[in-house]
């Protein structure tokens, strides 16, 4: 499980209710940064529930549109009643919003440092930055004695950054072990930013579903 929290307690619960055994091994550390004013903004995208805290002085019947399902729950567990969702990828997110006119400089979209950029300008949208997103450079201990091991069946890839921090962290024998292993990414935008040959399959979306029930 690499995700970080908020969502990496959540995602656990879901896969030992499918009957396997999570392993905790969050790539990234997330500080949030500075709460965002509403101002006159009539619509807030975001791409994750990491800005989701920022939001916190927001009225929650503003419009909030997420990038998927898991974020748009996220916001409503916030209080936020107004919600939609697009299909879990910064592209469903601009073609979501272009579909529906949610455009032009009266619409915030809220993201992590350095993400968003093309969105914003795709969709003429006003963007601030709410939280920073680090690499961690080394699995987590019991992580990396389960895949040594050969008891990882599946890694569970939630964000193209997540991804990254975690092939970068894998020493020489990890990336051996990975032949017998699945990536079960978010989107296939996250998928592509993966070496398909150093896996036993790489799938997508929506990594619960690919993992299924134990046997």
């Amino acid at each position: 499980m690499t995700r970080p929290e908020p969502g990496l307690s959540a995602t656990m619960e879901q896969v030992q209710a499918l009957g396997w055994q999570a392993v905790a091994c969050p790539m990234l550390d997330i500080t949030p940064l500075a709460a965002v004013a509403p101002e006159n903004f009539r619509a807030v995208l975001v791409t994750s529930a990491n800005a989701l805290p920022a939001l916190r002085d927001w009225p929650r019947d503003r419009l909030v549109v997420a990038v998927g399902a898991q974020t748009a729950a996220r916001a409503r567990q916030a209080g936020f009643v107004n919600v939609e969702a697009a299909e879990g990828d910064a592209r469903a997110l601009a073609v979501f919003c272009r579909a529906r006119g949610i455009t032009g400089v009266d619409v915030l979209l809220a993201s992590g440092e350095g993400y968003g950029v093309e969105l914003a300008r795709d969709l003429g949208v006003q963007r601030v930055e709410v939280y920073a997103a680090c690499k961690r450079e080394a699995l987590a201990t019991e992580a990396a004695q389960a895949l040594q091991g050969g008891r990882v069946e599946a890694v569970l890839l939630y964000s193209g950054k997540t991804a990254e921090a975690f092939r970068e962290a894998l020493g020489a024998e990890d990336v051996t072990a990975l032949s017998a292993v699945r990536a079960l990414c978010l989107s296939e935008a996250i998928a592509a930013r993966l070496n398909h040959g150093e896996w036993r399959a790489v799938t997508w979306p929506d990594p619960l579903e690919q993992l299924g029930p134990a046997v």
